[in-house]
């Protein structure tokens, strides 16, 4: 029995252990909404990049009922900074008041420019306390934001400042904040309570989409290229950032294309990627891309995901393009060179010649002309190469 219950103990100390050594980031913040802020006085915020800095800052109030009343003294400052100040929005993507609540603060979030000048890829961080110093409660709630910011986004160690803000305004235009390092009486304890913070060099982020609409020609004749424009919606509760790391249309399986174009596609496994630097929740962007027609005729089909680096493929983002490749009137010929699994194609017919181009074994061209044991082909549907007859039959 005593056996029994000393296992039983083990167990739970061990689970207890590992439950408090995980990785977990769930934050309870106060919304924009909840907050009763009238949104109809903010412009929408345009500028989105992503977040790979903290920077923090003091704010400070001699009201001594705002600072007894977070939710009003946020309320405050956002009217002051719109109507007063002529800034965008209130100045701080999130807020920490010293009973240890976080609040969001300017439109969209993390990512979004809450008027800073410079503010590229920054999350502006205010604490609510006029003290030279921070309660628990606050460093707690600024440690554990600043780590959920880290492991969503990747921001990397060391990436913060404590930073005091100036305004900047000029009559007829809207109102901007600089920014420089801090070196207040608090500044020690704000360095204290960022020593503590765990980083991640990584981004932890689930993208979800939906494709909207996947639009291309159904036909095309070998050499030709085939158009294809897809419609992707952004179904997550964040902003997707493109600006830092690319979000491409990959294949699949990550696999090499047989339709890939060299001269065009970014490799032959992603034909392209988002060029909008940002797009979010709920947003749509079109994304277009041509494949070229290097197959014997027949129906053909491949697939595409888009994908963020490597690792973080976008949920329900796959599509299909099938469509068939005829023949027309041409005259085809096709790559034979197993031995290679390539062949080259030149700009003249002899093997001094200049190479211009790679065709892989089993890739099907138009031929133009033959002469002297060389065949001239459209390698890409208006360019003209030369390939030695050795590597290639007739179809």
């Amino acid at each position: 029995m005593k056996i029994f219950r000393l296992i039983t103990i083990l167990f739970v100390t061990q689970l207890f252990l590992l439950l408090l050594g995980s990785t977990t980031y769930a934050m309870d913040i106060t919304t924009r909404e909840d907050l009763k802020l009238d949104s109809t006085l903010s412009e929408e915020e345009s500028l989105f990049t992503q977040p790979q800095k903290v920077y923090i800052t003091q704010v400070k109030s001699l009201n001594k009922e705002l600072k007894n009343d977070s939710r009003a003294w946020i309320r405050s400052i956002y009217y002051y900074s719109i109507t007063r100040l002529k800034l965008n929005d209130i100045p701080y993507n999130y807020l920490v008041d010293s009973s240890g609540n976080v609040f969001e603060g300017t439109r969209g979030g993390a990512g979004a420019n809450p008027g800073l000048e410079g503010g590229d890829n920054i999350v502006l961080v205010g604490i609510l306390d006029s003290s030279s110093t921070l309660t628990p409660r606050a460093q707690s709630s600024l440690v554990e934001l600043v780590e959920t910011l880290s492991y969503k986004y990747g921001i990397k160690e060391g990436s913060w400042d404590f930073v005091d803000l100036q305004i900047a305004m000029n009559e007829g235009e809207r109102s901007y904040l600089t920014y420089t390092s801090s070196s207040s009486s608090v500044s020690q304890t704000i360095t204290q309570t960022m020593s503590s913070v765990r980083w991640s060099a990584e981004e932890h982020l689930e993208y979800k989409a939906s494709i909207v609409d996947v639009e291309y020609p159904k036909e095309i004749e070998v050499g030709k290229q085939l158009p294809v424009k897809v419609t992707i919606k952004n179904e997550n509760d964040f902003t997707w950032f493109s600006d830092t790391k690319y979000i491409y249309i990959s294949t699949a399986d990550s696999s090499e294309s047989p339709y890939a174009i060299n001269s065009a596609w970014e490799s032959f496994s992603r034909p392209t990627y988002i060029k909008e630097k940002y797009v979010k929740p709920g947003d749509s962007v079109e994304v277009q891309f041509n494949m070229l027609g290097k197959s014997k005729p027949g129906e053909y089909k491949e697939e595409f995901i888009f994908v963020k680096d490597t690792a973080s493929q976008f949920k329900d983002s796959n599509f299909e393009v099938t469509f068939n490749i005829i023949a027309g009137d041409k005259k085809l010929v096709q790559v034979v060179s197993p031995q290679y699994g390539f062949v080259n194609i030149r700009e003249c017919r002899w093997y001094s010649c200049a190479k211009i181009e790679i065709a892989n074994d089993g890739d099907v061209f138009i031929m133009n002309k033959k002469e002297e044991g060389w065949y001239e082909i459209y390698y890409n549907e208006e360019n003209l190469g030369w390939v030695s007859q050795i590597y290639m039959k007739e179809l």
